[in-house]
């Protein structure tokens, strides 16, 4: 009988550890999953985002405009990044275009906007 009980014993102690190391596993699990989503709410991924280079210029009303290297206008804004200290230089801007657009009063084109989320020097001069 006290091999019956020692017996006993020892699958209670194996049957605790088992489920001891299970817990475990699925807590390092949840925890990665966590790190994953976290990591992708605060940084969208960089395909999402499109680039235009040209030459950005402000207007009178406090808007800008960046004329891209095919000649088209666009309509940039940005919640974040101050845009004045860009004005009259050659610069790469990384963002997105938004579905409305805006009408050039000179030609009476459709000119779309861009929400600029990060701006870079670009070579070339503005004229």
């Amino acid at each position: 009988m006290l091999l019956v009980g020692g017996e006993l014993i020892m699958r209670k102690a194996l049957s605790l550890l088992a489920i001891l190391l299970v817990a475990a596993l699925a807590y390092t699990q949840q925890n990665e999953n966590q790190s994953a989503t976290q990591g992708s709410i605060s940084r969208p991924p960089a395909q999402q985002h499109s680039t235009i280079t040209g030459c950005l210029t402000s207007g009178k009303h406090g808007d800008y405009k960046l004329v891209d290297q095919k000649g088209h206008t666009n309509i940039v804004y940005s919640p974040a990044v101050h845009l004045d200290s860009y004005v009259g230089q050659s610069v790469t801007l990384v963002g997105d275009r938004d579905t409305s657009q805006g009408t050039d009063t000179g030609t009476g084109r459709a000119t779309p906007h861009f929400k600029v989320y990060e701006v870079q020097a670009a070579s070339g001069s503005c004229k």
